[in-house]
Parts: structure tokens; C-alpha cells; sequence
């Protein structure tokens, strides 16, 4: 059985360690199911090919700098190639036609947010649609940014598909009011809490560890919407390390989770790090290179804690019976790690911005490891692994038929109650921070779709004057022909 995964993979300088993590996932859980033959949909197929060792191919491109207009135009031209058959230069069109499944692989791209990255799993959808190949849908973000006309996009991959898995409760609520078969919306976990650490990851890890405890740090290179500054925003986190390290007696590692593998380039995290190291001015706060998701499982794995403004290390942590302390800084990112930490009973130890005060004594408790606190970690574990390797059993079985995926359970998680003032507090702030942060949100999105339009307006004006210069251009070249004509019938010419 051939598949081809639809995921955000495969740049040169550029490695997303989440987003390369669900993709990876899937080809694990596909190959410990007997499925090998595997191709890829990637940025840059080159890339994925070598670091994966399978084939790639590239996407049906959109792009966030071009225009809304344009990009438009180019999934409006899907259905041209289809119909043309226009693909010769086009392989993902020849990979998809000749597969047995398509799977769009995990990711928070589901958005109007980042709507060029929802138009190439449209694409994907159309494309498979057409050669009636059945599309399986795992471990998404669905909004919560979602306009009116990008969530009828979204619906049309949901109605298309013999599954949508959805990785928390609000995106799965969302997508069941607008579907026409909410039966087929399922609320899963993240896959990447499949992927493991293997022999060669750990021995990775291990030589960016020292021989004492550490927190695993992963910090977003943005501010997010909260911190009136960038600066700002690293001088908090510079100082919160520095704190750790002095009251937990441990070191903190500053992991990127998103900055380029190869040694020549930094790039996002990487750089950000730097200056959070600098400013935090203390020898036990120190830098790692760009890491790979398997490595990241395997230090997370062995530490006395995860911290992060990233989601992914949140997953990492539930796999691995780690202590996690999530820092959200929008609201997109509270409604995914909420979910994600709601998922397995640990949501109150996501802390909004409004709550960064909080933060230390927070990460105080979670990396105490208290036997009530450990116990409700390991249990978690087991049953997230559980659940979610079925999920996998029950996508797998349906592939080679196209059938509907046939999955009756359900999560059903005791949430865990820290002893600590500083959780009861968080909760009183996350309902206003939610509120206010999801109005800035709302804010920037209108004021993105008015850029939008004032670009597309501006555009179109400049071809309409362009049109009617060269309609004056031709008018007048016929004035002056019309001119010689009526010339030659003149007397004394």
C-alpha cells in the first residue's frame, strides 16, 4: 500500500522540530503497521528525501508574502491542471493519482491565520478527490482565527475525508457544528506523542547534558501579543532562567525548536537564545545547537522539567512522564496547550502571560515531583500512548479499502490539582486573558484582511489605469490613421 503524507517538512535552512515531529510520526506508525512505501509532500522535496530517506515531492506552492488574489488564483488553477491534465511538470498530481491514501499529517495550519498552508491541504483535498483517492486527516489545530470563508475550506477537507482527527476538545466541537458527517471528527491527541527517541538520539542528547539536572527551555523567537516589546519579552525569560537555576539547583538549557541544522546558519530561535543567554548572565543558562525532534524527545526525556512558550514540548513532556510549565502567549497558543494539557489532566499547569509572575513558582512545584504528582504523570503516559496507538490501528486498517475509520473511544482524563496558591490564582487570569487576547487576535486579523484589500485595491487600480493608458495609446493611433486616410482623399494631396 502506497501513502502520501501531506505535512510541513523539508526546508534547507529552516527545521520546525513540531512540525517535522508529526510527519515523523506518521511514518513510524505507518511502517510499525506494515506500510512502507511511503512518499512525501514537502517544502523542498531534496531536503525531506535526505533527512527522511524517502521519496518527496514538492507541494502545490502558496505563499504568506503573496497576496490573498493570488493565492486564490493559484488553487482556483488546481482544477485547471486536473481537467487539462496538466501535470507532466507537477508531481505531486502523479503521486497523489497513484497512491492508495492520502494523509494530511498533524499541524495548527488549519487557520485563516496561516490560510496559504490551509489552501495546500485544499489543494491535496481536490487533487485526491479527483482520482477518487480516499484523504484521512490526523492531529489538527482548527482555528480558533477562522473567517467565514476559510473554515467552508476546512469543512470541505473534513467532508471529503474518512477521518479528521482532531488533537483538542475545542477544535473538534468547532469542526462537528459545521460538518455534514460529525460523526467522522474525531478528538485525538498530538502524534507526535508517538515519536520516540532512539539509540543514536539519546547518545545525541547526552552530550548536550552535563552530568547535572536541567530543565528543557524552548522559547519562541516572537514576543507574542502581550509583551510590549521584544526586548522585553527576553529580558523576562533571560531573568525567569536565571531564577530557576538558582532556586532549583539546576541548569537550563535553551533548546531552539525552530532555527536551521545547519552549522553555518542560525536563524529564529537560535538567534534569540543568544541574547537570552547573554542577558541572563549566568554560566548555568546555556544554549544548545538546533536540535532534532527525536533528540528533543530524548533530552526532555531525562530532565527535571520542560519550560517552553512552544507546544510541542508540551507533547514531549506527556509522552515522556515529565513535568511540563507551558507559557502562552496569544490566544491560539492557550487554546492549543490547554487543550493539549486538558487532554491528560495537566492543563493547570499552563500559565497565560498575564500569569508570567506566577511561572516560577510554578515550575517550583511541577519539577518537586511530588508522589502524587508523579504517579498522575506515569499514569497519564500510559493511557495517551494507548489511546493514541489505536487511533493509528484503527486509521491503518481503513486505508487499503477506504473505508470510514471505525474508533468508538473516547478521553476521558482526571485533571490534576497543583497544591500550589499560584494555580488557583492562573485560573482566576486565564479567563481574561483569553478574552483580551483573542480581541487582539481578532483585531489582527481584520487588520491584516484591510492590508489585504487596500494591496488588491491598489493592484487593481494600477491596471485599470494601465488599461486605459493603452486604450488612449490606441485610440490615438487610430485618430492619426483615421487623420492620414482622410488626408489622401483631400485635394492637393
Amino acid at each position: 500500500m502506497n501513502v502520501v503524507i501531506v505535512g510541513d517538512i523539508g526546508w534547507q535552512y529552516l527545521y520546525h522540530l513540531g512540525d517535522e515531529a508529526m510527519t515523523e510520526a506518521a511514518i513510524d506508525m505507518l511502517r510499525a503497521r506494515g506500510v512502507d512505501d511511503i512518499t512525501l509532500v514537502g517544502g523542498q522535496p531534496s531536503v525531506a528525501e535526505e533527512f527522511y530517506g524517502l521519496p518527496a515531492v514538492p507541494r502545490v506552492q502558496f505563499k504568506a508574502q503573496w497576496s490573498r488574489a493570488r493565492n486564490d488564483w493559484r488553487l482556483k488553477d488546481v482544477a485547471r491542471v486536473l481537467e487539462e491534465q496538466d501535470w507532466e511538470t507537477r508531481p505531486i498530481y502523479t503521486a497523489i493519482r497513484d497512491a492508495d491514501a492520502v494523509l494530511i499529517a498533524g499541524g495548527g495550519n488549519m487557520n485563516t491565520r496561516d490560510y496559504h498552508l490551509l489552501y495546500g491541504r485544499v489543494a491535496a483535498k481536490r487533487i485526491a478527490e479527483h482520482f477518487g483517492k480516499p484523504l484521512y486527516v490526523s492531529s489538527q489545530t482548527v482555528g480558533p482565527m477562522l473567517s467565514d470563508n476559510d473554515r467552508e475550506l476546512v469543512v470541505e477537507i473534513a467532508d471529503y475525508a474518512r477521518a479528521f482527527g482532531c488533537r483538542e476538545a475545542t477544535s473538534a466541537s468547532l469542526m462537528r457544528e459545521h460538518v455534514a458527517n460529525p460523526e467522522r471528527i474525531y478528538h485525538t491527541l498530538d502524534d507526535a506523542l508517538l515519536l520516540e527517541a532512539d539509540t543514536q538520539a539519546r547518545a545525541s542528547a547526552s552530550e548536550l547534558t552535563g552530568d547535572g539536572p536541567y530543565v528543557v527551555a524552548s522559547f519562541t523567537d516572537h514576543r507574542g501579543p502581550m509583551w510590549h516589546s521584544k526586548a522585553a519579552y527576553q529580558q523576562d525569560v533571560a531573568s525567569l532562567c536565571r531564577e530557576i537555576t538558582e532556586r532549583l539547583d539546576v541548569d537550563v538549557l535553551l533548546v531552539p525548536h525552530a532555527g536551521s541544522l545547519d552549522p553555518a546558519t542560525t536563524t529564529r530561535d537560535q538567534v534569540s537564545n543568544d541574547i537570552i543567554h547573554e542577558l541572563a548572565a549566568s554560566p548555568r543558562v546555556r544554549v544548545t545547537r538546533m536540535i532534532t525532534a527525536r533528540e528533543d524527545v530524548a533530552l526532555i526525556e531525562r530532565a527535571a522539567l520542560s519550560l517552553s512558550t512552544r507546544y510541542h514540548p508540551v507533547i514531549f513532556a506527556t509522552a515522556t512522564r515529565t513535568p511540563a510549565v507551558a507559557i502562552a502567549p496569544s490566544y491560539y497558543s492557550s487554546i492549543r496547550m490547554r487543550g493539549a494539557q486538558r487532554n491528560t489532566g495537566f492543563e493547570r499547569f499552563v500559565l497565560p502571560t498575564s500569569s508570567f509572575h506566577l511561572v516560577l513558582d510554578a515550575v517550583t512545584e511541577a519539577a518537586s515531583r511530588g508522589p502524587a504528582l508523579q504517579t498522575a504523570l506515569d499514569a497519564a503516559s500510559e493511557k495517551a500512548l494507548a489511546f493514541q496507538s489505536r487511533w493509528w490501528d484503527s486509521l491503518v486498517a481503513a486505508m487499503p479499502t477506504g473505508a470510514v475509520v471505525e474508533f468508538a473511544e473516547r478521553l476521558g482524563p482526571k485533571s490534576y490539582e497543583p497544591r500550589g496558591e499560584w494555580s488557583a490564582t492562573n485560573e482566576t487570569i486565564i479567563p481574561v486573558f483569553d478574552k483580551y487576547a483573542q480581541e487582539i487576535d481578532c483585531k489582527k486579523e481584520l487588520a491584516a484582511a484591510l492590508d489585504q484589500a487596500r494591496t488588491e485595491n491598489e493592484r487593481l487600480a494600477a491596471r485599470l489605469d494601465a488599461t486605459k493608458a493603452d486604450l488612449e495609446r490606441n485610440m490615438n493611433r487610430k485618430v492619426v490613421k483615421l487623420a492620414d486616410r482622410i488626408g489622401t482623399w483631400l485635394p492637393g494631396r
